[in-house]
């Protein structure tokens, strides 16, 4: 990890932030030298058109104007008289020495670098904006009543180029300039009209940045206009070499706060903007500069996979770097760079996760701030506890405690705070993964294993390590020691109905997490590609869920690795590699269940946490699966001779419970308890479906070995 990155060393204390944007000007002696231009053109125009009497000046053109500029043409025209004027002309030299060097103009044209004739350019072209009356002189100087903003003549006339052909070229040259700099707009460029004729404005970050208006003020970067946040303290020089970040994370408010910090140290604030804004021109990257901003893009989605869309956005970075900017693009965790950006100087990084200490306030806060918290546990405990089974942080823990909120409110069933933030936050956790895998998780506790000793005590040890990952991984650092992620890998092994998924679903109600199931074999794909695109989906969803997955019938897919023969062997061998390099990278608990373990790729076995091995039930654990099989609602006859089906059936658990369900349906149908008839029955069908005919003969042995003691 770069050290310039790493988001602790990048904090610090938040000191008072200075404005990027400047405040609200009143260009006091700017405009008395803008008057001094106007008036002495007015002198200049009414001496040569003789046009001071007209009252329609702008509506027609008179007859005596065209004559006037018949004479003009031919060299007919009197000199103007030079007193008025050139007074004029000397006090617009006074008042631009006097120009206001803390203006909004003068940091305007540090910021962007321009000349002191580029800047008297601008404010002619501004100062409709800040005075209507200039709206009404300008068309009177245009001779046009609807034309009430600046155009090319009509600067260079003010500006004293009319009458140096040199000087008019030069001024029309700074006009190209700076509309291609994109801070002039030739206003209407489009219509047929002459170069002199155009009308200009200001580029909108530049008359916002005059008029010390900034560009937004909002709080979220959901919207399509870029908003601006102070965040340094002191702006610095500018770099000499930009740079473009992306920053990995599942956590929009996490990175918004790590962008934050970063540019607070490097001294720039900050433009939160989306990335397609970028191709809408240069007005974002105007903006930048002049607030000594970097730019930060919000990319929630990741980008369009669009060869062509992805070119222009490539261009546009790269101008983006170019003009001096630095880039920080948030991103989710998931987001590879794009071919296109191949070419370009680009860092990644992904954000760390937040620790538990740092959600655990964050729970802490929200809940405190909701009075969500019970009497007889205080904030600081509960957010504890949510901490340690919720991976949730930032916004999405808010969004958790907004839903407590509304389930309390609507559910007369809950009866505390505690068991609303615990329903609400599975609820979020959950979202997406319940579109991509089966939510699996059933009403099993520990008593209701039935295991052997040995088995019962490593699934004890299991659930542990469940709930103290946390600690181990991130608190005490194992997770620096082991280089792999903060998950747990677990492989549940034996036949179908021994327990595996029972298993799971009581690791899952002992650590408070929900359990989704993924039958590999619905994920397998035939096409090239597809198999990893559909890991790739559970994965994600799963990374956001803080739920156990369970990769039934693992088998399908887990399969020892073959020697490649053909294309079908090397893309199989592929979907293995990467389901391995996926779970290896995953911070949550995955458990594979297979039914033929020893099928399994090595591979797979060695980056297994635990193992279990699910064997088949002995007699005495038969019995107690059966003896536990009925609730205590069910009628029971008393001939149930529990000890007799134990030993004389090797059933697995899931026989015995498919058999007692059959057995009970029985009854029910017949309106009688549930007794030795009805598992006879029920029994008989199994073991025939299993190719065992023989259960009528050792269940009517039975019975006349029960009838003769009773005799």
């Amino acid at each position: 990890m770069r050290r310039d990155l790493d988001p602790l060393i990048a904090g610090g204390r938040q000191a008072p932030m200075p404005a990027p944007w400047p405040q609200a000007h009143p260009f006091g002696n700017e405009r008395l030298w803008l008057d001094c231009l106007v008036e002495r053109e007015i002198l200049r125009l009414r001496a040569r058109y003789e046009l001071s009497l007209d009252e329609l000046r702008g509506l027609y053109i008179s007859d005596r104007q065209v004559d006037a500029l018949l004479r003009q043409q031919a060299g007919q025209l009197g000199q103007p008289d030079a007193d008025p004027a050139g007074a004029l002309t000397r006090q617009a030299a006074q008042w631009r020495e006097h120009f206001n060097a803390g203006s909004p103009l003068a940091l305007l044209g540090e910021r962007l670098a321009l000349a002191p004739d580029d800047l008297e350019l601008l404010f002619v072209v501004l100062a409709p904006e800040l005075d209507l009356r200039y709206e009404t002189l300008y068309a009177y100087l245009n001779n046009d009543i609807a034309r009430k903003v600046a155009t090319v003549d009509m600067v260079c006339r003010l500006l004293g180029a009319d009458v140096v052909p040199h000087d008019a070229a030069a001024l029309r040259g700074r006009v190209r300039a700076l509309a291609a700099a994109g801070i002039l707009v030739l206003a209407d460029s489009d219509e047929q009209r002459s170069t002199l004729g155009q009308s200009l404005a200001l580029a909108p970050p530049v008359a916002q940045f005059l008029l010390g208006i900034p560009p937004a003020a909002q709080e979220t970067a959901d919207a399509d206009e870029p908003w601006l946040e102070a965040v340094a303290d002191a702006v610095g020089a500018p770099t000499a070499c930009s740079e473009l970040i992306a920053c990995r994370s599942d956590d929009p408010e996490r990175q918004a706060g790590w962008a934050r910090r970063l540019l607070a140290r490097r001294g720039r604030h900050a433009l939160h903007l989306a990335p397609h804004a970028l191709l809408a021109g240069t007005s974002p990257l105007l903006a930048a500069r002049l607030a000594h901003a970097a730019l930060v893009l919000h990319d929630a989605a990741g980008t369009s996979r669009d060869a062509a869309a992805d070119e222009r956005l490539a261009a546009a970075l790269r101008r983006t770097l170019d003009g001096g900017l630095d880039v920080l693009w948030l991103v989710p965790p998931n987001w590879r760079p794009l071919p296109a950006l191949s070419r370009l100087p680009l860092t990644t990084f992904t954000l760390p996760a937040a620790t538990g200490a740092e959600r655990a306030r964050e729970w802490a806060d929200a809940i405190r701030d909701a009075r969500l918290a019970d009497a007889g546990q205080p904030a600081a405990s509960l957010a504890d506890t949510l901490a340690a089974r919720f991976s949730l942080s930032g916004t999405r823990i808010r969004q958790a405690v907004r839903a407590a909120q509304a389930l309390w409110a609507a559910d007369p069933a809950i009866a505390s705070g505690h068991e609303a933030l615990d329903r609400a936050a599975r609820q979020l956790a959950a979202q997406g993964l319940a579109q991509v895998a089966e939510l699996a998780t059933r009403p099993h506790r520990w008593p209701q294993l039935v295991l052997p000793a040995t088995t019962l005590q490593l699934l004890h040890e299991i659930g542990a390590a469940i709930a103290c990952r946390e600690q181990v991984f991130r608190d005490w650092n194992m997770q620096g020691r082991t280089g792999r992620s903060a998950g747990l890998m677990l492989l549940f092994a034996g036949a179908s109905g021994t327990g595996k998924t029972m298993a799971a679903s009581v690791l899952a109600n002992h650590a408070g997490l929900d359990l989704f199931r993924v039958d590999l074999a619905s994920v397998v794909s035939k096409y090239i590609g597809e198999t990893e695109k559909n890991l790739e989906r559970i994965f994600s969803a799963a990374q956001d869920a803080d739920a156990i997955l369970l990769f039934d019938e693992a088998d399908a897919l887990l399969g020892k690795r073959a020697e490649v023969r053909d294309a079908h062997d090397r893309y199989a061998n592929i979907e293995v590699a990467y389901l391995l390099q996926r779970m290896e990278t995953h911070d949550g608990v995955v458990i594979l269940a297979s039914n033929l373990p020893k099928n399994l790729d090595p591979a797979f076995a060695r980056r297994m946490h635990y193992t279990v091995e699910f064997g088949r039930p002995n007699a005495v654990l038969r019995e107690q699966l059966w003896r536990g099989m009925f609730p205590a609602e069910v009628p029971l006859a008393g001939d149930i001779d529990y000890a007799f089906i134990a030993e004389q059936f090797e059933l697995t658990g899931g026989d015995i419970q498919a058999i007692a369900l059959e057995a009970a349906f029985l009854a029910a149908g017949e309106g009688s308890a549930v007794g030795m008839a009805q598992l006879m029955r029920a029994l008989s069908r199994r073991q025939t479906k299993h190719g065992d005919a023989g259960t009528a003969a050792r269940f009517r042995a039975h019975q006349d070995a029960a009838e003769h003691r009773r005799a």
